[in-house]
């Protein structure tokens, strides 16, 4: 299968590459696409991985799966871009975001403490009111003619530096989701960015 890596030229992608997947990986800054190169270059014919220095509405071809890891919180505009991505998935294809709610408990972990305290990303990272609540990325990504499959929230063990899946989706989550084979029923709306 193919599958591209949205705006997001990072270790993620490796891992897809790992699985066998036949992976282009895109991102809009030169310097993470160069880092992200240097670190592949340590499977030298290994995995099917391009990295392209490109943001998703430059991308013209169509994939089997778009994915879209810790992007959507930083966009401009989430209806936008969750479209762009969209337009990328072949009918029948799969489109994942991973994400940050917006909630007390994100505020708390993904900013005070990942930030400010800890210093597991730098500060300023991540913009309280730009934070997604699933809610409207499910409603973003319907209708854009897809079957939200799956929400399933994610938790980071900063002791051990490992993710795991669970029933909680104050802070991190996935959503998975299965583009319908016709877009007869695609009403994208514009009023998602303000709820």
């Amino acid at each position: 299968s193919s599958g591209i890596n949205a705006e997001y030229g990072g270790y993620l992608a490796e891992e897809l590459a790992k699985q066998r997947f036949d992976v282009t990986a895109i991102d809009p800054s030169e310097d993470m696409i160069r880092i992200a190169t240097k670190h592949a270059d340590k499977y030298p014919g290994e995995l099917d991985l391009r990295y392209q220095c490109a943001t998703v509405e430059e991308v013209t071809e169509q994939f089997d799966i778009v994915v879209s890891s810790e992007v959507v919180e930083h966009v401009p505009c989430v209806t936008t871009f969750v479209s762009q991505c969209a337009e990328r998935v072949r009918p029948g294809g799969g489109l994942m975001f991973t994400t940050i709610n917006r909630t007390i408990q994100s505020w708390l972990f993904a900013i005070m403490l990942a930030e400010n305290v800890a210093g597991l990303v730098p500060p300023g990272t991540h913009e309280y009111h730009k934070l997604v609540p699933p809610h409207t990325l499910t409603g973003v990504i319907a209708d854009c003619g897809f079957d939200v499959m799956t929400v399933t929230g994610l938790n980071f063990n900063p002791l051990t530096r490992q993710w795991s899946t669970s029933s909680d989706l104050s802070i991190n989550y996935a959503v998975t989701a299965i583009k319908r084979e016709s877009d007869d029923d695609i009403d994208i709306e514009d009023d998602y960015d303000s709820r």
